[in-house]
């Protein structure tokens, strides 16, 4: 066996699963992946949802997104990139950018030097499972301790979700099958 099978919504039998995912407006493949895990699925979409909700004083999206691509390429899921690329677009980047973070040249000039130290940020805690003191000295200098700890949590749940997505075979454009 080479993958996970994907669950189907007929399959679940767990009423608050049943619950979590019909409060959904769309279907992502992945939710067929996590469904194998009922309470992990409720707990943790609802920790998903919170990468994506703007505070005030936050990382800003687009940064957060630049950062979910970056995890995602460096765990070779191309489901992850795939759908947070769009999103890293939708949110103000580009689809130069995006494709010179999937081809690996993050020191494009396509991206502004903030978008580069995010870049070498992701990429040690994601390596390295924490940036080096330098990094993490200039990032301190840009960015709110908040903001950090936010752009974290955002690296760590993609590159779980990328996991997860590699564990069943996923792959850019899976979602069109449930939508």
């Amino acid at each position: 066996m080479n993958k996970l099978p994907l669950l189907s919504k007929e399959d679940v039998t767990d009423p608050a699963l049943k619950e979590k995912w019909e409060s959904y407006s769309f279907d992502l493949a992945l939710f067929h992946a996590w469904a194998h895990t009922p309470e992990a699925f409720v707990a943790y979409t609802g920790f998903n949802r919170t990468v994506w909700t703007e505070t005030e004083g936050g990382m800003p999206l687009l940064l957060k997104e630049i950062a979910v691509v970056q995890a995602s390429v460096l765990a070779k899921s191309s489901y992850e990139w795939g759908n947070h690329g769009r999103g890293m677009i939708r949110r103000g980047g580009n689809q130069k950018q995006l494709d010179a973070l999937i081809a690996g040249d993050t020191e494009s000039d396509l991206f502004s030097s903030v978008e580069k130290l995010v870049i070498q940020f992701t990429t040690e805690v994601t390596v390295d499972a924490k940036p080096t003191d330098k990094t993490l000295a200039v990032m301190a200098d840009l960015f709110t301790s908040k903001q950090i700890m936010d752009l974290t949590f955002a690296i760590g749940a993609y590159m779980l979700n990328s996991r997860c997505a590699n564990l069943c075979g996923l792959e850019n454009g899976d979602d069109k099958a449930y939508n």
